[in-house]
């Protein structure tokens, strides 16, 4: 405790110095040789108790450090960020103080593609194609007949009245491609539909079906009882070969109504009216034709049988697809 005192009081240290110094000069003079080596160890003491006081002791020129000098400066790219913060929390046309509204929840609706449309066409081409393989040389008549590209009209005609099977076929196949391009037109006067793609096409299918057959079988009918069966005859064939040849051309236009949209599906529809128009005007030309050939029949009754059997069931089944879509 008493060290600890000399080395706090820089009074008692220079005390002491005073004592060694007298002791010194007290010793030179009695001592010489000796007082020389005491008075060195004496400095030597002393010099080691100055050294450990300057240690103790604080340096006064020296400033502690603060906290300021060891700061951290922050990077650009934060002081950067924070600016473009203050800035969006106070921009004039967007909120970006508050927490973001989750928007109301929609079922998703997947907007119905143009798929079914592509394989009803897939089948139609399909069903062609094997026809066509099955029965070429019937087909091959069937065209030569119609546009007349052979001078043995009557030789080809009485083959394509005996093949009865394919001559079926191909009325199946008019009903295919006909009830096929109702539907679509049903569809594109008709928008707000209920019925699906399916059903729509199964009723125009049997619509067509049934007005066919039954005109088939009146005609039947009154060329039994008017005994005409050989005109009668003439005029089935006559309506049922241009169908035939329609359901044909009718494909190429059935296959750019149903995959494309734009400009080139007003193409396709306006070039399937003037194509129906041209083989409906045809058909009633060559009608009036045969008439006057056989000259059994006069041209008003002709116009008669027309408009009821023709126009009339035409105007009625529309009628009855206006009423079952409007229900």
């Amino acid at each position: 405790m008493t060290a600890s005192l000399i080395c706090d009081n820089p009074k008692y240290i220079s005390v002491l110095l005073t004592t060694f110094r007298l002791a010194h000069l007290f010793l030179q003079q009695t001592f010489s040789d000796l007082g020389r080596i005491l008075m060195l160890i004496l400095f030597f003491v002393g010099g080691v108790i100055t050294g450990f006081t300057q240690v103790l002791k604080p340096d006064s020129l020296v400033v502690p450090a603060t906290d300021s000098q060891f700061a951290v400066k922050e990077p650009a790219f934060v002081r950067n960020e924070r600016l473009a913060q203050k800035i969006l929390l106070h921009h004039p046309y967007f909120n970006f103080r508050d927490r973001a509204v989750p928007p109301p929840y929609t079922k998703k609706i997947n907007p119905p593609g143009r798929e079914p449309y592509f394989y009803i066409m897939a089948g139609l081409l399909l069903c062609f194609a094997v026809l066509r393989s099955a029965f070429a040389k019937y087909c091959t008549d069937l065209f030569n007949l119609f546009f007349r590209r052979s001078l043995r009209q009557k030789q080809i005609k009485q083959q394509v009245v005996q093949n009865a099977l394919p001559s079926l076929l191909f009325n199946i196949f008019f009903i295919l491609t006909a009830g096929y391009y109702c539907c679509l037109l049903i569809e594109k006067n008709f928008s707000n539909l209920s019925y699906p793609l399916w059903q729509l096409l199964l009723y125009c299918m049997a619509g067509l079906g049934i007005v066919y057959l039954g005109k088939y079988l009146v005609l039947k009918l009154l060329g039994m009882v008017f005994k005409m069966q050989k005109l009668t005859n003439n005029y089935i064939f006559l309506i049922f070969l241009i169908h035939k040849i329609v359901s044909v051309l009718l494909l190429p236009l059935l296959l750019i109504i149903s995959v494309t949209s734009g400009p080139l599906l007003t193409v396709a529809w306006t070039l399937s009216w003037i194509l129906l128009f041209a083989f409906i005007s045809y058909r009633y030309i060559a009608a009036i034709g045969l008439v006057r050939k056989e000259n059994n029949i006069s041209f008003s009754h002709f116009l008669l049988y027309a408009i009821a059997f023709e126009l009339l069931p035409t105007v009625m089944l529309y009628k009855g697809v206006l009423l079952l879509i409007g229900n």
